[in-house]
């Protein structure tokens, strides 16, 4: 595997594997004003070093901020692939580089009334764009702190059952179990559904 060496105009640099960019997120990249030193090195403390040695660059360093709901729902929006934003919160944190914002997460009342228990919040959509995927597990503590701080003893989320829950784990989520998934609608009431119907994963971190 080959692993590629960015350095943007603010002397910061990322290093991802070729997994890891793919096509679009090159190009997400340049338009951040990115500029790709090399396609070559066989490892990342290799990429790491030169970074550090020739240009005397820092790795680029990820934090979290407020963010209010209308920024995150547009953020949602504009780059989640298979969910629109949701209509309300109980707060939102964004993920930023310092400058713009690469991510977002949303937490609020959980979605199902058999998790409302009142010491419960659902994590409704957590979106990073693909080439800062390691900003999920910054976003999630964030959001697991800010959950204790004001009293809740448990977080949930849930992701497609396709996906293969690495985030999750890294994030020290368990998973509970898996869904059938389905529509919002009936016979009596139809709705439109906006979001996947296919099977999902509830995954559960304590927090108290």
């Amino acid at each position: 595997m080959w692993y590629w060496l960015f350095i943007n105009q603010s002397n910061s640099f990322i290093v991802l594997s070729e997994e890891q960019l793919r096509e679009e997120g090159r190009w997400n990249l340049e338009e951040e004003n990115y500029e790709l030193i090399s396609d070559s090195f066989k490892s990342i403390p290799a990429a790491e070093d030169y970074a550090h040695e020739y240009y005397g660059a820092k790795k680029i360093r990820l934090r979290v901020r407020p963010i209010s709901l209308k920024d995150a729902q547009k953020f949602v929006d504009l780059e989640h692939r298979h969910h629109i934003a949701p209509q309300g919160h109980k707060f939102s944190i964004g993920l930023t580089d310092g400058h713009k914002i690469l991510g977002v997460i949303i937490a609020g009342r959980p979605v199902s009334r058999h998790q409302d228990n009142g010491l419960t919040l659902e994590v409704t959509r957590c979106c990073v764009r693909d080439v800062y995927k390691n900003g999920i597990s910054i976003l999630y503590a964030a959001a697991c702190r800010v959950a204790k701080a004001m009293g809740y003893t448990r977080v949930i989320t849930y992701t497609l059952a396709s996906e293969n829950g690495a985030s999750m784990r890294a994030s020290n989520f368990t998973l509970e179990r898996s869904s059938e998934g389905g529509s919002w609608g009936s016979k009596s009431r139809k709705r439109t559904d906006k979001h996947p119907t296919m099977k999902k994963n509830l995954w559960v971190r304590e927090v108290s």
